[in-house]
C-alpha cells in the first residue's frame, strides 16, 4: 500500500484535536510500513502537542522501536523533553514497566521532584526490586521530599546495610521537617557512626527542633559522642546560646552544665557572662561547675563586673582558685590588684593559696604588678622555692629580671633534683594540665603534659613513663580509647593508667574498665588524694 505523506500526517494532526482514539489506532497501526522520514515526522507531530493523549503513543513508539526504521534514541529523547515541560504525564509511565530500563523513571521524578510520583514509588520500594533500584528509589524521594514518606524512610534505618542506612539519613535531611528529625533522634544510641551523621544532619538543619536534638545528646555518658556534639555546637555559635543558657541552671546534672559552659567558652560571646555570673552568685556545691563557670569567664569578654573573679580566689578548691587566678590575669586591672592585696594581706593560709593560684595560672601580668608588694613577694618566694615546678620557677624568674623589677632572692639557686619516677597527663584542659604539673612535682613525680591524646598515644609509645593519667572527654580520643590503645602494648602491669572523670556513670565507668585503665579518680581530687591514688600503682613515698 502507497501511503501519501501529507495525507497521513493530516491525519494524525486531526486525531490529535479531536483526541479520536479509534481513528487514531487505526492510522498509527500502518507505521511500520512508512519509510524513516514519515517515521520521524510522525513523532515530530506527536511531540508538538504535549498532551498525554499524544505521549501514550510516543510510549507504544518506544515500545516497538525494534520495528521501527528511526533509532530509539530520537524517540527517548522527544518523550524526556515532553515529560519535563509536562510532568503531571509521567503517570502515562507507570503502566509500561519494560520501558523502565529506557527512560529510567525513578531519576526522572527524582530530577523533576514529582510529589504524585510518590505513592508509585513507594509501591516500587515494597515490590520485589533490587538493591540498586532501593538505594535509588530512597534518594528520589528524600529529593521529592514529601512529610509522607518520612515512615517508609524511617525503615531503612535499621538496615544492616550499612549504605541504605546513610541514604536514608540523607533522605530524611533532605526532608527536614519535624517528624524526620524525630525519625532521626530515635536511631540515635547504638551505632557511633550512624550517630555522628546523624548529628551532622541536626548541625546543617538548625531548625529549632534539630537545635534542642543537638542540646539534649550533651546529655548523653557516651564521652565519643558527647565531644561530637560539643564540636558541632561550637561551631553553629550564637544560635545555641539561648539553649546553652539554660542548661548551666541544672545543678542536678552537673555534667550538663560543665559541658555547656565549655561550650560558651569557646563560642566566646558577652551575651553568655550575665548569666555565667548569677551561676555564680548562687554558690554550686559541685566544685567542677565552680571551676567551669570561672575558666568560662577567664575566655568571655568582661566589660563589668569583674569583681566577682576575686571570690574565686578564696574558693576551697585548688582548681577553681587556679582558674578565678587566670581569669583575673586576662582581666587584669587595678581594682582587681587592690583587691588582691586585701586578700593576701594577713599572710595566712588562705594568702598561701591566692599566691599558689596565680603562679600555676603563669598570671604574668598579676605577678608583675605585685611582685613589689612585700607580702606578695615573700609568699612568691616561699612558694616557688617550696613547691613550684622548677620550669615555673624559671618562667617567673625570667619575668623579674625581665621586667627591671629587683631579682627574688634564692630564686636562681637550683635545689639538687633526684631521679623522679615519670607520670604522662592527658587532658584538653590547659588550666588542669598546670595544676598537674605543679601537683605531681610536689608530691615527688616528674611529667609529661598532653593536651591532644593523639599525640600522647605516639609519644606515650615511644617513651613508656611509670603510669598515665588520662581525662574521660577528649576529642578525638576520649580516655578510654586510648587506654585500649595503649594496652595492644602495655598490659595493665606494664603501665598503670589512671582515668580522672567528672563524670560519675557507672556504665562508662565499666567501660573505661573494661578498655584497659587499672583505677579511676573523681574530679575534683586534692593533691594529697591524687597523691594515694597515684601511690597503689608506684612504690614511692609522696613527699608531701
Amino acid at each position: 500500500m502507497t501511503i501519501d505523506q501529507q495525507d497521513y500526517l493530516n491525519e494524525i494532526k486531526a486525531n490529535i484535536t479531536s483526541e479520536d482514539r479509534i481513528k487514531a489506532d487505526i492510522i498509527m497501526s500502518h507505521i511500520f510500513e512508512c519509510d524513516i522520514e514519515l517515521q520521524r515526522a510522525i513523532l515530530e507531530v506527536l511531540s508538538d502537542t504535549n498532551s498525554a493523549f499524544t505521549i501514550s503513543y510516543i510510549l507504544q513508539m518506544l515500545e516497538t522501536a525494534g520495528q521501527l526504521k528511526i533509532d530509539e534514541s530520537e524517540i527517548i529523547f522527544r518523550l524526556q523533553n515532553m515529560l519535563i515541560e509536562a510532568p503531571d504525564n509521567i503517570s502515562q509511565l507507570y503502566f509500561y514497566p519494560d520501558l523502565w530500563n529506557k527512560i529510567d523513571i525513578i531519576d526522572l521524578v527524582s530530577e523533576l521532584q514529582h510529589v504524585p510520583s510518590v505513592p508509585f514509588l513507594i509501591e516500587l520500594l515494597n515490590g520485589d526490586i533490587n538493591l540498586e533500584k532501593t538505594e535509588k528509589i530512597i534518594v528520589a524521594l528524600g529529593r521529592i521530599g514529601s512529610p509522607e514518606t518520612v515512615n517508609t524512610i524511617s525503615e531503612y534505618l535499621y538496615q544492616e546495610n550499612r549504605i541504605l542506612q546513610f541514604l536514608a539519613i540523607n533522605a530524611l535531611q533532605d526532608i527536614g521537617t519535624s517528624e524526620a528529625v524525630y525519625a532521626l533522634a530515635q536511631r540515635l544510641g547504638s551505632d557511633n557512626q550512624l550517630d555522628e551523621r546523624i548529628i551532622d544532619v541536626f548541625a546543617k538543619l538548625q531548625d529549632e527542633i534539630s537545635l534542642e536534638q543537638l542540646n539534649n545528646l550533651l546529655k548523653r555518658t557516651d564521652p565519643h559522642i558527647k565531644n561530637y556534639v560539643k564540636t558541632r555546637i561550637i561551631n553553629i555559635g550564637q544560635k545555641t546560646i539561648p539553649l546553652l543558657l539554660n542548661n548551666i541552671h541544672d545543678f542536678d546534672n552537673a555534667e550538663f552544665v560543665i559541658h555547656s559552659l565549655n561550650i560558651l567558652s569557646k563560642i566566646g560571646d558577652e551575651s553568655s557572662v550575665n548569666a555565667i555570673r548569677q551561676l555564680l552568685y548562687n554558690q554550686p556545691e559541685n566544685a567542677n561547675i565552680r571551676f567551669a563557670a570561672y575558666e568560662a569567664l577567664g575566655m568571655l569578654p568582661l566589660a563589668k563586673g569583674v569583681y566577682i573573679l576575686s571570690n574565686g580566689l578564696m574558693d576551697a578548691d585548688d582548681m577553681v582558685r587556679n582558674a578565678a587566678a587566670k581569669a583575673i590575669e586576662r582581666n587584669n586591672n587595678s581594682l582587681l590588684r587592690s583587691g588582691i592585696r586585701n586578700l593576701i594581706k594577713n599572710k595566712d593560709q588562705n594568702a598561701q593559696r591566692i599566691t599558689a593560684a596565680f603562679i600555676n595560672a603563669e598570671a604574668d601580668s598579676v605577678f608583675t604588678h605585685l611582685i613589689e608588694d612585700d607580702i606578695f613577694r615573700e609568699l612568691a618566694q616561699n612558694y616557688l622555692n617550696e613547691h613550684a615546678h622548677p620550669d615555673i620557677k624559671k618562667h617567673f624568674c625570667a619575668i623579674v629580671k625581665s621586667s627591671g623589677k629587683t631579682p627574688i632572692a634564692d630564686l636562681d639557686s637550683p635545689k639538687e633534683e633526684v631521679k623522679r619516677l615519670h607520670i604522662a597527663v592527658v587532658d584538653d584542659s590547659l588550666m588542669l594540665l598546670k595544676i598537674y604539673k605543679n601537683n605531681l612535682y610536689d608530691i615527688g613525680y616528674e611529667t609529661s603534659l598532653f593536651e591532644f591524646p593523639e599525640q600522647a598515644l605516639e609519644n606515650i609509645i615511644k617513651n613508656k613513663p611509670d603510669l598515665v593519667i588520662t581525662d574521660l572527654n577528649m576529642p578525638v580520643l576520649t580516655g578510654a580509647e586510648l587506654t585500649a590503645k595503649l594496652r595492644e602494648k602495655y598490659s595493665r602491669e606494664e603501665l598503670p593508667v589512671i582515668l580522672a572523670t567528672t563524670q560519675n556513670d557507672q556504665s562508662e565507668t565499666e567501660k573505661a574498665f573494661a578498655a584497659g585503665i587499672n583505677d579511676v579518680i573523681y574530679k575534683p581530687f586534692t593533691k594529697e588524694q591524687l597523691a594515694e591514688k597515684i601511690n597503689l600503682f608506684l612504690a614511692v613515698t609522696p613527699a608531701l
